[in-house]
Parts: C-alpha cells; sequence; structure tokens
C-alpha cells in the first residue's frame, strides 16, 4: 500500500513539474510587449542623479512603439513605419517596411538591457544598420554604427 501512494506522488509530482516547464515554454511575450520608448542618443555627460530619477526626459523625435510580441510602429519626424522585431537574449532586432511592404531597415541593437539605476531606462549599442532603400532611410540616418542609445519608457 505504501509503494501505490508514493507511486501517486512521484506521478503527481511529475504531472505538475511538467505541466509548469511547458507552460513557461509555450509564453510568446516578452518585455517590450505593449511598451513605448523615446530613443535618443546616449552622451556620457548625463549626470548619475538625473539617470537615477523619474525627471529623466530625454527630447526625442523618434519612438518605438512595440505593439505586441512581434510587431513594432516606429515614429519619425511625423512619419510611421510600420515592421516586425524580435529580443533575444540582449539582442534587440527590428526590420522595418516601407509603405508598399518591402522591407526597408534592418537594425540590431546588442547589449539591450535595462539601466541598472532605472527601470524605464534601457541602453544599446548599434550593431548593425542596414538601409534597403536608395541608401537613405528616415529613421536609418539617426544612428550610426557602433552608437550608444538610450530607450526611455515614455508610457
Amino acid at each position: 500500500m505504501k509503494e501505490g501512494n508514493q507511486m501517486k506522488k512521484a506521478f503527481v509530482t511529475l504531472f505538475v513539474f511538467s505541466a509548469l516547464v511547458l507552460g513557461a515554454c509555450s509564453d510568446t511575450s516578452n518585455e517590450l510587449e505593449g511598451e513605448v520608448f523615446s530613443v535618443f542618443s546616449w552622451t556620457p555627460d548625463i549626470a548619475p542623479g538625473d539617470i537615477a530619477s523619474d525627471n529623466l526626459n530625454p527630447s526625442s523625435s523618434l519612438e518605438f512603439d512595440f505593439k505586441s510580441s512581434d510587431t513594432v510602429d516606429v515614429r519619425s519626424g511625423g512619419e510611421t513605419f510600420e515592421g516586425d522585431y524580435s529580443l533575444e537574449n540582449d539582442t534587440l532586432s527590428l526590420d522595418l517596411k516601407n509603405e508598399d511592404g518591402e522591407e526597408s531597415l534592418a537594425m540590431e541593437f546588442r547589449d539591450f538591457t535595462p539601466h541598472e539605476q532605472n527601470e524605464k531606462l534601457y541602453t544599446g549599442t548599434i550593431s548593425k544598420l542596414d538601409i534597403k532603400t536608395d541608401g537613405r532611410h528616415r529613421v536609418g540616418s539617426n544612428f550610426s554604427l557602433d552608437g550608444y542609445v538610450g530607450f526611455y519608457k515614455s508610457n
């Protein structure tokens, strides 16, 4: 009789553990979904006190609006560019489309992580900037390779 109870306990434990693991694996959301960020060039002269406060208000005409777990709207100069994104480990990748739905700009930000002094602030470094349309793109012209960038949650 004891062996039967031990087997039941072992089976229930294994079942609960399996359900938790499968539930975690099927989660397709990420920490950016539903967030809107003002994106700006990060300069080393930003005071540590400003970083830690809620008063950090970077002026930016560029916004990344993460609509879902894989779609983004990027607003710049009164125009909106739709695209797809992925966040894997600490690399944020964006593929923006033109008005014809063709890929027009591919960007990657490495070391995309929250700042340790302010949970609303993320930073990253531009590691890929591939402009596919006539060598110029309104969003792409805001960046240069290896540039350090700030992303501030505006919602």
